[in-house]
């Protein structure tokens, strides 16, 4: 009797061991404990992040908000104000913030269709604002926004549940070299393909690695066979970093995609000046 009943406890005192176990992180503790250890700003920009979709509707978009928030604060690059009113276009409204990220809207010329702010927006970039376009940001809009992010959505071949080859194309470049070490490196998210993308436009920093066996798996609709994933780029005064990563929720606490993330964002805020000239497609980087 005695060892059926130690026997019958076990179970018991296994579940009271597991329900003991520490809660698993928060996803503000995931953002924090891997973002890269950089100076504080002395500087604390004002910020807007715009995250309404007038398309489909990304449920990473709570965590890239989340992803903001942490990295204001423990850079001390900016404070966010997170509204998605159109309101905050207006041109008494918009020349308050240094810079706009745009996080995971769709379709936005289907919400902003009043003329004027549309060339409140297109303005407030070309006499020197900055845009952090992260993944469906490029999905619509009118010419002239298109023509400022760089590229519009044409698909994704390489989707979500896929983990793909990228190819660091810049690995000298300050927004990209810490990452992986400049080398290349394997991620986990849907990829976009673009139309009325042009790498004379803007400097590419990643793209993905069409050498890898993995990616050809899913032939891209592209004849030059040029998928850029993340560039920056000048806009008449103002400054744009564009990263097609940014679908799965898991990227928005990978230490590696929240290097490029800070130092994008210092880029477009003036804190630091990189080189935005194009450079041509690594040959490296073609397939045979």
């Amino acid at each position: 009797m005695k060892n059926s009943l130690s026997l019958a406890l076990l179970p018991i005192i296994g579940l009271g061991v597991y329900a003991a176990k520490v809660d698993p992180m928060s996803e503000a503790d995931l953002v924090q404990a891997n973002l890269p250890k950089v100076e504080k700003s002395k500087t604390k920009h004002q910020i807007l992040c715009f995250s309404k979709p007038f398309g489909f509707r990304h449920n990473s978009i709570e965590i890239g908000e989340t992803m903001l928030r942490v990295m204001g604060q423990e850079t001390g690059l900016f404070e966010v104000t997170f509204s998605d009113e159109l309101s905050n276009f207006a041109p008494e409204n918009i020349k308050k913030f240094d810079a706009i990220c745009f996080n995971n809207n769709t379709h936005i010329q289907k919400g902003m269709k009043d003329e004027a702010l549309r060339k409140s927006l297109i303005a407030y970039v070309k006499n020197g604002g900055g845009i952090f376009a992260i993944h469906s940001a490029t999905d619509g809009g009118w010419p002239e926004y298109i023509d400022m992010i760089g590229g519009n959505f044409r698909g994704h071949p390489w989707g979500a549940g896929g983990t793909w080859d990228i190819s660091n194309e810049d690995p000298k470049h300050p927004i990209v070299k810490d990452v992986h070490g400049g080398k290349g490196f394997k991620l986990k998210d849907e990829l976009y393909v673009y139309n009325d993308f042009d790498r004379g436009d803007q400097r590419v920093l990643m793209a993905l690695d069409m050498k890898s066996e993995v990616n050809g798996t899913r032939k891209g609709p592209r004849e030059d066979n040029d998928y850029a994933l993340a560039w920056v780029k000048k806009y008449g005064e103002g400054r744009v970093f564009v990263s097609a990563f940014g679908h799965n929720k898991e990227v928005f606490y990978n230490p590696e995609i929240l290097k490029m993330w800070v130092e994008g964002f210092r880029y477009i805020l003036g804190d630091t000046d990189v080189e935005t000239e194009s450079v041509p497609k690594p040959a490296s980087n073609l397939p045979k």
